[in-house]
C-alpha cells in the first residue's frame, strides 16, 4: 500500500513539474495594425509578434504578447498607440452617460473592453 501511494505522489509531482515547464503559459495579446504596433514597440518591446490568420479584416492586423500585469497596466503603457482618451470604472448604469460624454470631447470612434472577471467596462475613444 505504501508503495502505491510513493508512486502515486512521485506521478503527481512528475504530472505537475512538467505542466509548470511545458505548458503554454498565460499570454497577455493584443491586435494592432502596422502604425499601433510600430508605436507600441517604440514603447515596450513584445516578448511575441505573430501575424493573424483568420478573417480578412484582421488579414493586416498582429498579435503581439506585451507580458502586461493587468488592464490597468494597458491603460497607462500602450493604449495612447489606440487612442486619444478612455474612461475606467463604467458600469451598465452609466454606460450611456459615459459614451455620450466621450463623444462630446471630440472623439468619433468609441469601443469598449470589459474584463471577463469584472463588472465594468472601459471606454476608449479616438478622434480621427
Amino acid at each position: 500500500m505504501k508503495v502505491f501511494l510513493i508512486a502515486a505522489l512521485a506521478l503527481s509531482l512528475a504530472i505537475n513539474v512538467y505542466q509548470f515547464k511545458f505548458s503554454p503559459k498565460s499570454a497577455n495579446l493584443v491586435l494592432a495594425n502596422s502604425s499601433q504596433a510600430e508605436c507600441i514597440n517604440k514603447l515596450r518591446t513584445p516578448s511575441s509578434e505573430a501575424n493573424i490568420i483568420g478573417p480578412s479584416f484582421l488579414s493586416e492586423y498582429k498579435a503581439l504578447d506585451l507580458n502586461l500585469n493587468s488592464n490597468s497596466s494597458f491603460n497607462k503603457e500602450v493604449s495612447g498607440c489606440y487612442f486619444d482618451s478612455y474612461l475606467e470604472n463604467v458600469t451598465v448604469d452609466n454606460l450611456a452617460e459615459k459614451v455620450h460624454l466621450l463623444r462630446s470631447t471630440g472623439s468619433n470612434s468609441v469601443t469598449f473592453f470589459k474584463d471577463a472577471s469584472s463588472n465594468e467596462f472601459t471606454i476608449y475613444g479616438r478622434s480621427k
